[in-house]
């Protein structure tokens, strides 16, 4: 297996016939290596963006893994040299002692882009009008082929190792669809073929048509005018992996939008997390300050909602919006408060009283207690008694003895 026996590489020199040798180094742009050892950008590799991984096979090969571009494969005669080791130095010093000087005057901020999608502030109660983001993501893999076999290896990269297959949006305001709605899959060379099979059969669309709705750059560019121009707050259920990989795509691309794309996905966003907020609600409820992570369809499901498409994102998208309607019916409700517990009053020595159905009056304790009296004096038993007003034995025994003992009493009761 190719995966056992790979190497990951911090830095590789690539030897070039009748030109100057390149420079491939982990995080950073591909350099050319001057005559006096300076290195210069170099401008044939300008959308490539950085090298992310360089890994060496179990066939001595070595792979060139870039942010943009398809990987490089160099046979081990093409390496001058090679090292995975950076010994804690800074990348100057790093390079310096292996021979390699930064232009004295290399313009930082040649390399370096704003901050995308920045939001300084979260909101903390529900947006009117916004749009609901979803994500579902596929594991990236790196393919690894003979004449026998082909195997498939987890790219190791944690920042590599997934990305976005399908990116969904739909826009709201006052729980009323609005016009941005969005729905498009990527098609990442990286994924798995039952990736592809699984967003062919999703869009029902051809393979050509399929591969052309999924070029990356093509999606962020729409996704860039319809989602993100008008400026909505934007709606998760847990953004942390949503937009942590939008983030990513945007940054891998950034180089290739327009002016005013780069323009529009450098200004702040607003961002409502409606996990993070039933957190508050939960929170609210019982004085303390925990994180609960609700799934969405399992409150769904709570709320009486049921999807019959879960992690397809823009059912999910969907799906948020109705338990974002029950979430607002809450807030609005007056909350029930758990009243102090106690045993059920009765009198201090009358057993419970069931009032008589057939005598009402403004006080039934009185009429019942005269109802025992009637039945009495009519020849009744305790027993035909206690059937019919509902009084235990001893409470009757009670009633008509008290009766006897102190009659002017019971007026004054």
């Amino acid at each position: 297996m190719f995966s056992m026996m790979q190497t990951n590489l911090t830095l590789l020199e690539r030897k070039i016939s009748n030109n100057l040798n390149c420079l491939y180094f982990v995080n950073h742009p591909v350099y050319r290596i001057q005559k006096d050892h300076q290195l210069a950008l170099a401008s044939e590799y300008s959308l490539a963006g950085n090298v992310t991984e360089i890994i060496c096979d179990e066939q001595q090969r070595y792979h060139i893994l870039f942010v943009a571009r398809k990987e490089i494969v160099l046979t081990e005669k093409k390496v001058a040299k090679v090292t995975n080791n950076q010994l804690g130095q800074d990348t100057v010093q790093f390079l310096a002692t292996l021979g390699y000087q930064f232009p004295p005057a290399q313009p930082a901020g040649e390399l370096s882009q704003p901050t995308i999608l920045p939001s300084p502030t979260e909101l903390s109660e529900c947006p009117t009008a916004y749009v609901i983001i979803d994500c579902e993501f596929g594991t990236r893999f790196r393919r690894n082929g003979s004449a026998k076999a082909v195997s498939w290896h987890v790219i190791e990269s944690p920042e590599l190792r997934a990305s976005i297959f399908q990116l969904s949006a739909i826009g709201f305001s006052h729980h009323t669809q609005t016009a941005p709605f969005f729905n498009r899959y990527f098609d990442d060379p990286n994924f798995l073929p039952d990736k592809k099979l699984a967003g062919l059969s999703a869009t029902g669309l051809t393979t050509v048509a399929y591969e052309a709705q999924g070029d990356p750059l093509t999606i962020l560019k729409a996704f860039i005018q319809q989602v993100i121009q008008p400026q909505l707050p934007l709606v998760f259920w847990d953004q942390t992996q949503d937009m942590k990989h939008i983030r990513l795509l945007l940054t891998q691309y950034y180089q290739q939008l327009t002016p005013t794309e780069q323009q529009l996905v450098s200004r702040p966003v607003t961002i409502f997390d409606a996990q993070a907020y039933t957190n508050t609600l939960i929170n609210r409820g019982n004085h303390k300050v925990g994180s609960h992570d609700l799934p969405l369809n399992g409150l769904a499901a709570l709320f009486n909602i049921s999807n019959p498409h879960q992690h397809n994102a823009i059912w999910d998208v969907q799906t948020t919006e109705l338990v974002m309607v029950k979430l607002a019916e809450l807030t609005h409700q007056t909350p029930v408060i758990t009243t102090p517990p106690a045993p059920i009053a009765l009198p201090a020595t009358v057993p419970a009283v069931v009032p008589s159905i057939q005598t009402p009056s403004p006080t039934p304790q009185h009429a019942s207690h005269a109802q025992v009296h009637q039945l009495r004096a009519r020849g009744k038993t305790y027993r035909e008694i206690a059937a019919v007003t509902g009084f235990s034995i001893s409470g009757i025994n009670y009633i008509l003895k008290k009766a006897r003992s102190i009659p002017t009493r019971s007026e004054s009761v």
